[in-house]
């Protein structure tokens, strides 16, 4: 008995053993092909990125970034589907985008799109499968959260791959190569909080570089090349480890009369808000109280009235995804979908107003952008809760990055400005050229238009003297306007300097 017991451990033991034998061949195998991918990918995103944020160079990376994800799918045996071509086109044309505006708002949500893109795209060519929407969300912040928690699987996968080396003197050297890779990381990170602590200590290694003429930079390139390789391969190892088809159980498992109870009284009282915006402020009979305008009622009410669509927007998805399917809940949600057309309606009425009295602004274009997104997804939203089957989270991306891209290849800085000068020319303000003059490169042509109708108009009267709010205009975009070299290349900025090329040599070059 005791002998049978022993030969069943031994057994177990060794299938133990093979199991992990097998899983560090893997590990392995995995590391000797993602890693010098990773590492380029990290040489790419540094070349083209650092401190340079919207030149050219950064379409490349993006094209990078395109051809990384796929490279990976391919080697984990995936083949890419019909939604592979729309998100690699999308972050493609918002590579574009970024070298082709001098707007630093559309720079950075250029970046936040293309961030949610690549998470989205990795989840979509390593699940494969019709997803859902709520595993679309579900899976992105497990994604995002999961890459952050195996910043050590790259060096775990490193082991795994020396360890499957012969032994020897090969072997140590690959060791030894091991342990210089932890200690860099590691150097880079010790070595900048130090100097941040210690201004004698910071003070010497910066002497030590220029003693050994070594770029002041040195750190940050460090610092992008390790987060390049860190979060491309931990997000994919991650990601190809976690995969999983969301097709099946919708997750519906929560009793509708609870819902029903609950958003009856929030559809009763937006059917009575909805009620006063169309009685009184579509149709005119607004009567606003003692002392108040147009534009102060406008802005008092519109951002409430934004973040009431948002709550309503998420509120109704989550309904949909988390309570079983019932014929009263569904008519409830559709008021309530309804209402919430209305209100974003309203929205728009309202800053409308508000810009009637006060012109436009970025935000207030980004505002009306907003409205129009919302709404979108707020009518696809009601298909949705009438057919389960509506690919809500596909319409969804397409209405973002549509909607998006029109935005952010519009250049509407220069609408804005076509808008306000024209609005100023009857009733001049200061304050209203102030704004002009920090517009974006963006601006330049219908800036250079309007002065060109309207000479010696750069110069305005201002309480404190006169204005030259196109010098102003000038020094805002400096470092734009001289910016030189293929990776900072952007044709907004030479558009501008082209148009502006004598005055900015005589604002920004003259001798003091």
């Amino acid at each position: 008995m005791d002998a049978n017991l022993m030969t069943d451990y031994e057994q177990r033991r060794r299938e133990q053993e093979e199991q992990k034998e097998r899983e560090r061949t893997q590990n392995a195998g995995i590391f000797r092909s993602l890693a010098p991918a990773s590492l380029l990918y990290a040489l790419i995103y540094t070349v083209c990125v650092y401190h340079n944020l919207n030149g050219i160079a950064v379409l490349f990376w993006t094209a990078a970034t395109v051809g990384y994800v796929c490279y990976a799918a391919r080697r984990a045996g995936k083949r890419p589907g019909r939604e592979s071509l729309f998100f690699a086109s999308a972050m493609l044309l918002l590579g574009v985008s970024t070298f082709t505006t001098g707007n630093l708002w559309i720079v950075w949500m250029n970046y936040m799109l293309f961030f949610l893109l690549t998470v989205c795209f990795l989840l979509r060519e390593f699940g494969g499968g019709q997803w859902s929407f709520g595993a679309y969300v579900k899976g992105f912040f497990s994604a995002v959260w999961g890459a952050l928690t195996d910043v050590g699987k790259p060096f775990a996968d490193g082991n795994d791959f020396i360890r499957t080396r012969k032994k020897g003197e090969n072997a140590k050297a690959h060791y030894v190569l091991f342990g210089i890779a932890i200690a860099l990381p590691a150097l880079l990170l010790l070595g900048l909080l130090l100097m941040a602590a210690d201004m004698v200590f910071a003070d010497m290694i910066r002497e030590i570089f220029r003693n050994f003429k070594l770029p002041s930079n040195v750190f940050g390139i460090g610092f992008m090349l390790c987060f390049g390789f860190f979060s491309s391969y931990c997000g994919v190892r991650f990601i190809g480890r976690s995969q999983e088809s969301a097709d099946g159980a919708s997750g519906r498992s929560f009793e509708p009369v609870i819902a029903i109870t609950a958003v009856s009284m929030v559809a009763v009282l937006y059917v009575i808000f909805c009620g006063v915006q169309v009685l009184y402020l579509f149709w005119g009979g607004l009567r606003l109280p003692e002392g108040i305008t147009y534009a102060e009622y406008a802005r008092s009410g519109f951002f409430q009235l934004l973040f009431v669509c948002l709550i309503n927007l998420v509120m109704v998805l989550l309904i949909e995804h988390l309570f079983r399917k019932q014929v009263v809940l569904d008519i409830i949600l559709t008021v309530i979908s309804v209402c919430t057309l209305i209100m974003t309606a309203s929205s728009a009425w309202r800053m409308a107003l508000y810009v009637r009295a006060y012109h436009l602004t970025f935000l207030r274009v980004a505002v009306f952008a907003a409205l129009a997104v919302i709404a979108l997804l707020m009518a696809g939203t009601v298909v949705f809760i009438w057919k389960p089957k509506f690919p809500l989270f596909r319409y969804g991306v397409a209405v973002i990055c549509v909607l998006y891209g029109v935005f952010s290849f519009s250049h509407v800085e220069g609408y804005i400005a076509s808008y306000n000068l024209a609005q100023m020319e009857e009733h001049p303000n200061s304050g209203d050229y102030y704004y002009i003059s920090c517009l974006s490169t963006d601006a330049a042509p219908q800036i250079a238009a309007y002065l060109s109708e309207h000479p010696g108009a750069e110069t305005v009267s201002a309480e404190y003297g006169t204005y030259d709010w196109l010098a102003a205009y000038i020094n805002q975009n400096e470092h734009a306007l001289l910016s030189s070299g293929w990776r900072s290349y952007n044709t907004s900025h030479a558009a501008a300097y082209e148009l502006f090329s004598e005055k900015t040599d005589m604002v920004l070059r003259q001798e003091p």
